[in-house]
């Protein structure tokens, strides 16, 4: 009984690692420039936000999209501007 006890606590961690690491993958899309060089990237967060990263890492900023309407946001939360299309911008539910 006392064998099976450590090795329950070590599999509680590792299912436990693992699903912190799932969170943590979020799918992320890196922009290029002409040259092929990585000039930033966008993760998504929350329900229909991203944010923008510069090529070190830097926060540029966020957007939040709700309907039709996309907010944009500079690093210190100030919006400046929004973009509204005919349609819903949602990416639809797999």
């Amino acid at each position: 009984m006392s064998f099976r006890m450590p090795l329950l606590g070590v599999l509680i961690a590792v299912i436990g690692g693992l699903a912190i690491d799932q969170a943590r993958a979020q799918p992320e899309t890196r922009f290029y420039d002409s040259l092929g060089r990585s000039v930033g990237t966008a993760t998504p967060y929350g329900n229909g936000g991203v944010r923008y990263y510069d090529a070190r890492g830097k926060t540029l900023g966020t957007s939040t999209t709700t309907g039709n309407t996309t907010r944009f946001y500079d690093a210190s939360g100030r919006s400046i501007g929004s973009a509204t299309s005919p349609d819903s911008l949602a990416f639809p539910r797999r």
